[in-house]
């Protein structure tokens, strides 16, 4: 799933800078994933810290992710295309990570939408 919504945001926003994914399989060992998860996070954060984006919370990913929650680290679960183009797109407007999780938040659950409710109101 990580690599198919990083490949769907790169026809969006091309140039991709300090953003990666790390899959995890069934038949990988969460231990050596949230190794992994670590040496990803050291890569890419450049001081100002590293958003790590999970697709459900409870699972593996989000939990392993949580063992590196501080100050520089920040995780938000419901992973989707609308979540990351959000954070992508509105990063460097926030220098306060915090406001910017809460933006990228409100900005995701405002993009899930019953469209049969949606075009119910409009008829």
């Amino acid at each position: 799933m990580a690599e198919g919504v990083l490949s769907s945001a790169s026809m969006l926003v091309p140039q991709l800078g300090q953003v990666d994914f790390l899959a995890l399989w069934p038949e990988d060992n969460p231990d050596e994933f949230q190794a992994k998860l670590g040496k990803k996070i050291d890569e890419l954060d450049t001081g100002d810290g590293v958003f790590l984006l999970a697709d459900m919370l409870g699972g593996t990913p989000s939990n392993r992710a949580m063992y590196f929650v501080g100050d520089r680290v920040r995780v938000l679960t419901g992973l989707s295309l609308p979540m990351l183009y959000s954070l992508i797109s509105m990063r460097e407007e926030f220098s306060d990570r915090e406001a910017l999780a809460d933006e990228v938040m409100a900005e995701t659950q405002n993009g899930t939408v019953d469209v049969n409710k949606l075009l119910r109101g409009k008829g």
